[in-house]
């Protein structure tokens, strides 16, 4: 079997990676599967594990034990190796869900279970080269989505929650993003924005958010972009705009079921760059994680990364 590295993130999910760290190793050591571990004890170490696991040690498979904010630093780290050295991809990314939202998992049909998670990542049933989307301004790519605006505040809400490790414990993370959604709507003030997508300038007046996907989830499931596919080269792009809080209620409880889009509120663009402009600095998201604040400039990049995923169904 090809050389296997694991970076693991202890505290995700409120320490539901440490467990579930605990539960694979005994596996591993179990049934003599040789690996390399690395372990992350402060944010953004997981892109420098992820350089150090392949340059120095020539893995070709990273399992992630973690959340979408290891997936995202993890992820990083492979591109930029991918950048600077090779023309194909050098390393796949597995993924063993211990975070709040698992949204990446969830997109490529990975099972919460650990040790099925496990199966998939070690025995690599499917295989699949997603795109990127690059944030200029930030020099970082983004495996899920990048928004500006109302999921902006959202995901800067929940990282900072007490909540947010209370509802982890319980298993039930998802819902911090929820509470905090519904946290924000209640005092959000949407601005006017300009968003060009591959050269066409339009004018968003009263605009909630914006965010650019590459997968259908985000913010723990919510199907903000049901169309949205990380194979296909393109960006989708998904625009709230409403002058009325109460108009967007439907918004808030169909979104979950990817069942907004006919929404009047809602609009949707597909191109491969992306720039987002605003009145006054929003802040913005990359997987769930805080990306400084607009303006924003995107950039999609097609077929980046390898990524394990579960045999897709019939």
């Amino acid at each position: 079997m090809e050389s296997i590295g694991i970076i693991v993130n202890p505290l995700s999910g409120n320490g539901r990676g440490a467990n579930i760290w605990g539960e694979i190793q005994s596996y591993l050591q179990e049934n003599r599967i040789s690996y390399l571990a690395k372990l992350t004890t402060h944010a953004g170490e997981a892109t420098q594990h992820a350089i150090t696991l392949i340059q120095e040690h020539h893995v070709q498979r990273i399992i992630i034990i973690g959340g979408d904010g290891t997936v995202h630093e993890a992820a990083g780290g492979v591109w930029q190796l991918h950048n600077s050295h090779s023309s194909s991809p050098i390393c796949s990314l597995a993924v063993i869900p211990a975070g709040t939202g698992n949204d990446f998992a969830k997109a490529y049909g990975i099972p919460n279970h650990p040790l099925e998670a496990l199966q998939i990542a070690l025995h690599a049933p499917n295989t699949v080269q997603i795109d990127l989307l690059h944030a200029i301004h930030i020099n970082q790519v983004a495996v899920n989505s990048i928004g500006a605006g109302f999921d902006g505040m959202v995901a800067k809400i929940t990282n900072e929650a007490s909540y947010k490790k209370f509802l982890n414990r319980l298993r039930l993370g998802k819902l911090s993003y929820f509470i905090s959604i519904l946290r924000v709507f209640a005092t959000y003030q949407p601005s006017t924005a300009w968003l060009e997508v591959d050269g066409s300038v339009t004018k968003l007046p009263n605009m909630w958010l914006a965010a650019v996907a590459n997968i259908p989830f985000y913010g723990g499931s919510i199907q903000i972009c049901p169309t949205a596919s990380p194979t296909d080269g393109m960006a989708d792009v998904v625009v709230i705009q409403s002058k009325s809080r109460f108009r967007l209620l439907p918004v808030l409880f169909t979104v979950y079921q990817g069942k907004h889009t006919q929404h009047p509120a809602v609009s949707f663009y597909k191109g491969k760059s992306i720039s987002i402009r605003t009145e006054k600095p929003l802040l913005v998201q990359a997987d769930g994680e805080f990306a400084g604040s607009t303006p924003l400039q995107i950039a999609l990049i097609p077929a980046a990364i390898s990524v394990i995923r579960s045999k897709p169904t019939a």
